[in-house]
């Protein structure tokens, strides 16, 4: 801010700060209104332009240029980190901790003497907090110092010098020189072009604005470029003044009026102005005045922070925390309530413990008038918050802090993962919210931009069509999809042509041409006629013409590099250049061509109209020859309406060609033209620069009001002679089908928001592997922009009527894996109808019956409407958005995740993203491998130190029961305070960093594995509170254990007794003890990977208990209660004999049920593991579909599939079957009594998700039917045959016949499921318990089938089979066999 002048009230610190000195002028008032950003009318009436004086002094006050990005400064960032540490809503365990802190101080209650001892925990924990804040904070300030101190040359009274950023102030004249950054919002008075003949052009890199690649052109204002020549000349040009709008975040608009003493305005259009931060290019020096300065340029304006975002984790810990309060609250009471019982039954009695010095002489003389009752309330009240302050640990302090170490290297590895690192552009994928790690493995809907995204964003000239002939050979691989959407083999001259096309764009190596058609060089020789030789040449001069391209000419080598401001129109160029129409310059208002003959034409450009999202069309005028011609290109649904009359024919064939463009997903744009006649050209010439300066008209405009611009552009562009149709290829990015179809079978459901056609976003969403053929998916197209009747009740009447085709088709069938699955294609005309508050309901619900949707037609809000909708009205859904543009910023912030793509549009997706990455295949990694392990390893971590402070917390309540509920404490402090922090913190940080449960190769096979942080089953209410009950039991074993053995011990005549009783120190020095070891042995036991340094934590971590409680006894002041215990107790049998009991008896019961677990009850990780580790087949031949995933396989009556297999069976497949079949359907579908193949634990995180999709009313209505099959001689799931609701299919090559088995009408339970899993590799004898009902068979299986002889005779078994099953009908499904075994559950 300026030094010299005092602040004004109402400016938002946008005046000067220094008090005014004695001498000096009043203060200048603020050229903001009062109240700015936010003025009353009556402010912006008083104030409604910004008035910037030229060559003399100022009469408003301005900002200084400094910036700051940074969260905090030196003196703010005490009070605002410690406010955001403290919020309740983000960090309630931190203002736990406090309150805890504050209550210790309390001397009625205090447990520490009145030591607030819970500060060095949470000093401790917040000290680190801030640590990560203050790194993550440095950064900005680097930056903003770098950029504050970038050195820039002002003129000063005709000289020029150089200056820091921070320095330039409004009013002062820069200038720029060639690639330097502009350092503020700039009006260009001059410019130094590189050509002979000025013009006042300028060309300037937006990329840092708008994200754009490519150079835009800039004009120096027309009443100044010609007399400034040099510095000295910025006093030549005299005074005056700018007239302009007040600071405003639109990059596209810029509204003013420039004058100078004795001259008329000019007026300043965006076109004139340069942006602080944009690449000055192609001029050796730009003059400029600045503008705006600070936080008033444009680019500060539009830095909007992202929203804060906290996983659902985070979230669901806050409620966690409450009811785990809930449950310490409930203790508490417990306790109090027990102590006032006890006083009650025992007070009166017990008269020492109501001593007092009148008591002294006579010990019964008060005992009359002693107030019983009342004071066993009072001291049941004061005793609740005694034992509140007692068990306070039941809250995790350290769990903020474990959790942000624990993501920062989470993070850490993502970034530095080779697999997700594109070499060719050296691009990482950069993690920039590590807060959402856990939030990666959850996903449930993907929200994806086409352009950029799914496809390279690099376009080819691959096909025309001319005077209603077709040109060019091949096809892309959206055309292969469209083929085989029609279930049609692909021609095989037309596979020839693809073939005969890369061979020739290899062998010419011209850049954006992928052609072949030998054809059309002939004709652009008149080998057809004369007239299509005309037209050839025709359309692509216009196509070398009507474009913003900007040559560069490199004077080192001489080429010509194309910068141009849309890849489409460079495609164009260069499809121009290779029929020999070369763009080789533009300068003086002329553009040149060089022919294949090496002529070279010049024309001359009069007016260029350009391409907006409104306008869909481009135009230019051009004179050649005293010939005056418009060439114009645009989409179709707007140049057609603008065609003159009698070309029906042509049109129809053009249009023909571009359809079929449009379904190999080909950019198609209409080329045309007219002559114009001079008169009337120059009338209507002038009448638009009038227009095109007149601030009201330019204001309509912007606005989206009729306007007289656009009148006048209307009336220039009609009554247009067809050329043709350019067709040019955005191509998809590799990987993008195979991404696509695994995070369909994840259970992902994956929406497409497009601009293309209809046509177009079909086939590349089969290309995609999005879009199945119609035999295995039913397409509902929904498009309203060819239909004037389209309403909001037309709309919703089709909605209707599909939900209920739906609903009825499942009820027939029973399941929904048994109907065609449902795509919804719907265009944004459709969609906004489809967002009125009486539509909206019904779109929604039947999304949620689809498994994919496809938006076409679609704009940059409507894509953020989509995904608000989804996130907001739908339960339980984590939704994603990834896009490469400017245009995905508000879907990607919108979403609970967002994605940039570091693609050609720049970098504003990426800086408004979560989480970068180079290309979309990278997408299927980062959600399958590091989205599934950091959410399971977060939700670990969040349970495990619940459970180890639950357990250590709580042993301490039992304990009350031996001391009359007195709440006597038995732990050191100092090993309470170190629990946490030393005891148990290391081992649970390695887990949560470097634990797998399964390898990733293993994942990214089955990505049905992801479906499980989908259902949010390893951390919700059942999970967490399974982990609290288990170690409120094993506290219990813990506390009441140690009191007998070590007082057996200790009786006269016993082994090594003394007959001295332990004391109370004794006992809670083997209670914590028994904690340590039982907390960090239960990590082991849900550990999957053991790296050494992992071992050696753990070691030291337990060891430095033993260490400590050594240390802390054996020095009186350290510990006064416990001095010298610990050493006692060290030389005591019972002590040693005692931690190896209970630990072998908690560790066994671990150890046996999850033998148990998996054995009986697997999951799929834990089949997936076996087969891993034993080899039990070869991976290849393992089909294990997932739901919800989009089904794309024939379907068979029951009648004509096997009823049962023979006896000689081997225990391999029954294996396969027992693990794999535990698999849940798509709408949750879970019989409850499977034996062997399901665990009733995981009933209600079924209930939940059904719930969620079918709503509550439907749960009594939703029994679970399910049927599950093993196919004969299936190796691929299109050689599969459905059988009633299949829920899970295992292909085998040599398995012969399958099984069929069912549960017919099973309830489901109300459990939740216990995540409890196994440490180590069940052996080859977990398989060979009871299983249930496969019991019955087990020993018909123990024999090993030859493969060979099983496979020859297996065909002619399944037909007799299918005979006697159409015999006997579907009727009995309890029982499936020939009587030899019964499958009945």
């Amino acid at each position: 801010l300026s030094p010299s002048l005092p602040p004004t009230k109402g400016t938002n610190l946008r005046s000067p700060t220094m008090a005014q000195k004695k001498g000096q002028p009043p203060p200048l008032p603020p050229s903001l209104p009062n109240g700015w950003p936010s003025p009353l009318p009556d402010d912006l009436l008083e104030r409604p332009l910004r008035i910037i004086q030229i060559n003399r002094p100022q009469t408003y006050s301005f900002i200084t240029n400094f910036i700051r990005t940074s969260k905090y400064t030196l003196y703010t960032f005490v009070p605002k980190f410690l406010a955001i540490t403290f919020h309740p809503r983000k960090k309630m365990a931190n203002v736990y901790f406090f309150i805890i802190a504050c209550m210790q101080m309390i001397p009625l209650i205090t447990n520490t003497h009145g030591i607030p001892t819970v500060f060095l925990p949470l000093s401790f924990v917040v000290f680190v907090d801030g640590i990560f804040a203050a790194l993550e904070d440095l950064a900005r300030h680097a930056a903003d110092d770098r950029a504050n101190a970038s050195l820039t040359d002002s003129i000063e009274n005709g000289k020029s010098k150089q200056a820091e950023w921070s320095t330039v102030r409004v009013g002062d004249f820069l200038k720029i020189k060639n690639r330097e950054v502009i350092p503020a919002d700039i009006v260009i008075l001059a410019v130094k072009e590189k050509t002979q003949i000025p013009e006042g052009r300028a060309y300037v890199e937006t990329k840092s604005l708008d994200g754009e690649t490519n150079l835009k052109m800039r004009r120096a204002l027309k009443c100044t470029y010609l007399r400034i020549k040099e510095d000295a000349d910025t006093l030549n040009i005299g005074e005056g003044k700018i007239e302009m709008e007040h600071p405003n975040k639109l990059i596209d608009s810029f509204k003013g009026t420039f004058s100078l003493v004795g001259q008329e305005k000019e007026v300043i259009d965006p076109n004139n102005v340069l942006l602080r931060g944009c690449t000055l290019r192609n001029v050796d020096w730009v003059i400029g005045i600045v503008v705006n300065t600070g936080q008033d340029t444009k680019i500060m304006m539009s830095n909007t922070e992202s929203p804060v975002k906290l996983s659902s984790l985070e979230q669901r810990i806050n409620v966690e925390i409450k009811r785990v309060v809930m449950y310490l609250g409930a203790v508490c009471f417990t306790g109090a309530m027990g102590s006032f019982v006890w006083k009650h039954n025992k007070m009166l009695d017990a008269w020492y413990l109501r001593w007092t010095e009148a008591d002294a002489e006579d010990p019964t003389q008060n005992l009359h008038d002693y107030n019983a009752t009342g004071e066993f309330l009072l001291s049941a009240i004061v005793q609740f918050f005694y034992y509140f302050l007692l068990m306070a640990n039941f809250v995790p302090v350290s769990l903020y802090v474990s959790m942000s170490t624990v993501k920062y290297f989470q993070a850490k590895f993502i970034e530095d993962d080779l697999e997700i690192y594109h070499a060719e552009t050296d691009t990482p994928t950069k993690v920039r919210t590590m807060a959402l790690n856990e939030e990666l493995g959850q996903i449930s809907h993907v929200f994806s931009d086409k352009t950029g995204t799914l496809t390279c964003n690099i376009m080819d000239f691959r096909k025309c069509t001319v005077n209603g002939v077709s040109y060019g050979k091949g096809i892309t691989e959206i055309g292969r999809a469209a083929f085989m959407l029609q279930g049609e083999d692909v021609p095989d001259d037309v596979l020839a042509g693809e073939m005969l096309s890369r061979e020739h764009a290899e062998m010419h190596k011209q850049p954006h041409v992928n052609f072949y058609d030998q054809s059309i060089r002939f004709d652009l020789v008149g080998a057809k006629t004369e007239e299509q030789a005309e037209a050839l040449q025709d359309f692509f001069t216009v196509l070398a013409l009507c474009h913003s391209v900007i040559p560069e000419h490199d004077e080192e080598t001489g080429e010509v590099h194309l910068s141009a401001s849309s890849p489409d129109d460079e495609a164009l160029v260069c499809g121009a250049k290779f029929f020999g129409f070369d763009f080789i310059d533009r300068k003086q208002g002329n553009a040149t061509l060089k022919l294949s003959t090496g002529e070279e034409k010049t024309y001359q450009i009069l007016e260029m109209i350009e391409f907006n999202s409104t306008r869909k069309r481009m135009s230019v005028v051009v004179k050649k020859d005293d010939v005056i011609e418009l060439y114009s290109k645009g989409a179709d649904t707007v140049m057609i309406p603008r065609l003159k009359g009698n070309q029906e024919k042509l049109l129809g064939s053009t249009c023909e060609h571009m359809t079929e463009y449009a379904k190999e997903g080909l950019r198609t744009l209409m080329i045309c033209k007219r002559t114009l006649d001079k008169d009337w050209f120059e009338k209507w010439h002038k009448d638009f620069k009038a227009a095109s300066a007149n601030l009201t008209e330019i204001e309509k405009r912007l606005m989206g009001k009729s306007n007289k611009i656009d009148l006048l552009a209307e009336d220039l562009e009609k009554d247009l002679r067809l050329l043709g149709a350019s067709a040019i290829e955005d191509k998809l990015q590799d990987g993008v089908p195979a991404c696509i179809a695994d995070l369909a079978n994840a259970g992902i459901k994956i929406w497409v928001l497009t601009g293309d056609k209809v046509e177009t976003a079909i086939n590349i969403a089969v290309a995609c592997r999005l879009l199945h053929p119609e035999e295995y998916m039913e397409q509902i197209i929904i498009t309203a922009e060819d239909d004037d009747e389209f309403d909001k009740n037309k709309l919703k009447d089709k909605l209707i009527e599909n939900i209920r085709e739906f609903e009825n088709d499942v009820k027939e069938a029973g399941s929904p894996d048994l109907i065609k699955p449902r795509a919804l294609v719907i265009d944004g005309p459709a969609l906004i109808v489809g967002m009125d508050a009486e539509v909206q309901p019904y779109l929604l619900r039947f999304t949620q019956c689809c498994k994919a949707v496809v938006g076409c037609r679609v704009s940059p809000d409507q894509k953020r409407q989509m995904v608000n909708m989804v996130k907001t009205k739908v339960r339980g859904v984590k939704t994603l958005a990834i896009g490469d543009g400017a245009n995905d910023v508000a879907m990607i912030q919108a979403a609970h995740v967002g994605i940039g793509i570091s693609g050609q549009e720049g970098m504003q997706a990426v800086n408004a993203s979560d989480y970068a990455i180079a290309q979309f295949k990278y997408l299927r990694r980062l959600l399958l491998v590091h989205g599934r392990w950091n959410y399971r390893r977060m939700s670990r971590l969040v349970c495990y130190i619940f459970y180890k402070n639950i357990v250590m917390a709580i042993v301490q309540f039992w304990y009350a029961f031996q001391t009359g509920f007195s709440g006597q404490k038995f732990y050191f402090e100092g090993g309470i305070q170190l629990f946490n922090i030393a005891y148990t913190c290391f081992p649970i940080m390695l887990l949560g960093v470097f634990d797998k449960d399964v390898d990733e190769k293993i994942i990214l096979k089955y990505p049905q594995l992801y479906n499980n942080g989908i259902r949010d089953a390893f951390f919700n209410s059942g999970v967490f509170f399974n982990w609290i009950l288990a170690g409120t039991f094993e506290s219990v074993i813990i506390s009441i254990f140690p009191l007998y053995a070590l007082d057996n011990t200790s009786k006269p005549g016993a082994q090594g007794g003394d007959g001295l009783l332990p004391s109370l120190w004794m006992f809670g020095a083997t209670s914590f003890s028994l904690v340590v070891l039982v907390t960090n042995f239960k990590l082991l036991m849900n550990q999957y990977t053991f790296p050494w340094f992992s071992i050696v934590v753990w070691l030291l971590s337990v060891g430095s208990w033993f260490l400590s409680a050594w240390g802390m006894t054996s020095v009186l002041i350290m510990d006064f209660d416990g001095y010298g215990v610990y050493v006692e107790l060290m030389q005591n049998q019972s002590y040693w004999l005692c931690l190896l009991l209970v630990c072998v008896f908690l560790g066994g019961r671990d150890f046996f049920f999850k033998g148990y677990q998996r054995a009986f009850r697997p999951q799929l990780h834990h089949v997936l593991q076996e087969i891993d580790k034993f080899n039990l087949d070869s991976l290849d031949n393992i089909q294990i579909p997932l739901p919800p995933q989009p089904h794309m396989y024939m379907k068979e009556n029951l009648a004509d599939l096997p009823e049962h297999v023979e006896e000689s069976e081997n225990l391999e497949l029954l294996q396969m079957v027992r693990r794999a079949t535990r698999t849940a359907s798509d709408m949750f579908h879970i019989p409850k009594g499977l034996g062997f193949a399901f665990d009733a634990s995981d009933m209600q995180t079924v209930m939940e998700e059904r719930n969620i999709v079918l709503g509550r009313s439907a749960v009594k209505h939703n029994k679970s039917r399910m049927s599950a099959i093993i196919f004969g001689k299936s190796t691929s799931p299109t050689n599969a045959t459905f059988v009633d609701r299949p829920g899970t299919m295992i292909g085998k090559k040599s398995f012969g016949e399958g099984i069929a088995f069912w549960d017919d009408d099973d309830e489901l339970s109300g459990e939740e499921e216990d995540d409890e899993e196994e440490t180590s590799a069940g052996k080859e004898s977990t398989i060979m318990g009871s299983l249930g009902m496969a019991g019955l068979f087990v020993s018909k299986l123990m024999g090993a089938v030859d493969d060979d002889k099983s496979d020859d005779k297996s065909d002619d078994k399944i037909d007799s089979k299918r005979e006697a099953t159409k015999s006997e009908g579907s009727s009995n499904r309890e029982s499936v066999g020939s009587g030899r075994w019964s499958m009945g559950f």
